[in-house]
């Protein structure tokens, strides 16, 4: 069976909607595919737990490291990237600069640092038992959606972090 028909096997007993299972079914062994869908839906994944870290690990290390996806990445450090899923117990740190935009989700029990430095935009959506320390600075903007987990922020003159408490434990 192919990795697709496998992962839209298990979606459907998660409830995913019968256009997406169809979507899914079709991508045969394209996981580059498969992992533009993952950020595409990441709602829905992050909600479920799907796949497992278990089932990522074993068919998407290598891979989803080009579209922002990390787990149990020991040291995480990138910069710019637009989209940032940390899963597992990824540690690190997440740059965003210049007018640039990221939209990052951490969870599991990752620990990850956000440096928006100028005019840059990012908004975060915590979960589980993470820790997130956002450092701001110059004119940059970072909102965090907090399900869970801790966030400790740091400010400098002209930045702003704002934390928004959904008082669930997801979407």
């Amino acid at each position: 069976m192919s990795v697709a028909k496998e992962l839209a096997k298990e979606a459907k007993k998660k409830g995913i909607c019968s256009e997406w299972h169809g979507e899914l079914r079709k991508l045969g062994d394209n996981k580059r595919a498969m992992l533009q869908m993952y950020i595409k839906g990441i709602d829905f994944c992050l909600k479920n737990d799907f796949p497992s870290n278990d089932y990522i690990r074993a068919n998407f290390k290598g891979t989803m490291e080009d579209f922002g996806v990390f787990l149990d990445e020991p040291n995480l450090n990138i910069t710019n990237f637009s989209k940032c899923v940390a899963l597992g117990k990824t540690t690190g740190i997440v740059t965003t600069t210049g007018f640039q935009v990221c939209e990052a989700f951490i969870k599991h029990q990752s620990d990850i640092t956000i440096e928006a430095k100028d005019n840059a935009f990012i908004v975060v959506d915590v979960f589980d038992d993470t820790t997130l320390k956002v450092n701001a600075h110059d004119r940059a903007k970072v909102c965090v959606n907090r399900y869970g987990g801790k966030v400790i922020t740091s400010t400098d003159d002209g930045a702003m972090v704002k934390v928004i408490e959904k008082h669930k434990k997801t979407y």
